[in-house]
C-alpha cells in the first residue's frame, strides 16, 4: 500500500486566485466569485479590493445552506471547458446551485485525470465503467470519451438531466451512458443479483443523503457496506477502483484499510485531495480519496 496526493491545477476557465479566513476567491469562465472554504484558516495573501471585485458571493445561512449575492445579475448558467492529461477537450454546463456549488467540483478534475488513464490501459475496446453519486456527470463523460460503455447512477432527477445535457454538449453518443435514478445500495443490490461486473467503478458519496425513494445514506454506517457491494461487481483482473469523500473526520487511511480489508489482492493507494493556487505553491485541502488497482 502507497499513500499519494491528487493535486488538481487550475487551467483557462479556473483559476483560484486566493483563499483565507473560510472563504476561497474563485475565477469561473470568466465569473469572479467567493465561496465558503471551511479549511482555508489561514489569512489572505491577496489585496481585499481582489476579493471586493468579486461578481458573485455566497453568504451562509445558520442552516448550513447558502444563498448567492450578485452585483450584477445571476450569470447562469454558462459553459466551462477544460482540457486532460492527455489533451481531450471537454465542456460542461455549470449553474450557481444552493450551498455554493456550481455543478462540477473542481478537485476531481485530478480524479478524471485517474479515470482516463486507467481506461486508456484497457485491454477492452470498450470497458464498462459505474458511476456510483454520479451528480452532473463530468466523470461519465470522461470515461465515455475513452471508450467506456458507462452507467451513472444517482439519485436526484435534476442532476441527471443536467448529466444529459453535458452528455449532448460533449457529442457523446446517446448509447454510451446508461442513466440511473435509484438509490446507490438499491442499484448495487440488484446489480449483484443480476450478476453485472465492471471495469472501474467510482463512488463519491455525501455525508448524509437520501436515495431517489427517501432511502437515507449516511456515510459512517453505510460505507463498508458500499465497499463490499462493489467487491461483488468487480472484475477479479485488470479492475480499477476510485472512493473519494469530504466527510469530516475521515483520514485517507481509513479508506484505504477499509477497501483492503474487502478486496484481498491488488495495490491500493490512498492521499488527500487538494488544489493548487493559480499564483503561488499553496494547496487548498479539497477531500481524500483511495484507489483500487488489480
Amino acid at each position: 500500500m502507497s499513500c499519494e496526493n491528487l493535486i488538481a491545477k487550475c487551467f483557462e476557465d479556473y483559476q483560484l486566485i486566493d483563499s483565507g479566513q473560510g472563504n476561497k476567491l474563485e475565477t469561473v469562465s470568466g465569473i469572479k466569485m467567493v465561496r465558503p472554504s471551511p479549511q482555508a484558516i489561514w489569512n489572505k495573501s491577496v489585496p481585499q479590493r481582489q476579493w471586493q471585485a468579486a461578481t458573485s458571493k455566497v453568504i451562509r445561512k445558520k442552516d448550513g445552506g447558502g444563498v448567492w449575492e450578485h452585483g450584477s445579475g445571476d450569470p447562469t448558467p454558462f459553459n466551462l471547458k477544460w482540457k486532460s492529461d492527455k489533451g481531450a477537450s471537454f465542456e460542461f454546463k455549470l449553474k450557481l446551485t444552493s450551498f455554493g456549488h456550481c455543478g462540477i467540483f473542481f478537485e476531481q478534475s485530478s480524479i478524471w485525470n485517474e479515470i482516463e488513464s486507467q481506461l486508456s490501459l484497457s485491454h477492452k475496446k470498450q470497458p464498462t465503467f459505474l458511476n456510483l453519486f454520479g451528480y452532473t456527470g463530468a466523470a461519465s463523460i470522461v470515461a465515455a470519451k475513452c471508450g467506456a460503455n458507462v452507467v451513472h447512477v444517482d439519485s436526484s432527477k435534476g442532476v441527471l438531466d443536467w448529466g444529459r445535457q453535458n452528455c449532448e454538449l460533449n457529442k457523446i453518443g446517446s448509447d454510451r451512458i446508461k442513466w440511473f435514478q435509484s438509490d446507490v445500495m438499491k442499484f448495487l443490490e440488484n446489480a449483484i443479483k443480476r450478476n453485472e461486473k465492471f471495469d472501474g467503478v467510482l463512488a463519491d458519496p455525501p455525508s448524509w443523503g437520501h436515495g431517489a425513494k427517501k432511502e437515507v445514506w449516511e456515510f459512517d454506517k453505510h460505507i463498508g457496506e458500499l465497499v463490499e457491494a462493489v467487491k461483488q461487481v468487480s472484475l477479479e483482473k485488470n479492475f480499477f477502483f476510485i472512493l473519494t469523500t469530504h466527510t469530516h473526520g475521515v483520514q485517507h487511511f481509513a479508506l484505504k484499510n477499509l477497501i483492503s480489508r474487502n478486496f484481498k489482492s491488488g495495490i491500493v493507494s490512498s492521499g488527500d485531495m487538494a488544489i493548487k493556487h493559480a499564483n503561488d505553491e499553496r494547496l487548498l485541502p479539497a477531500g481524500i480519496y483511495a484507489k483500487l488497482l488489480m
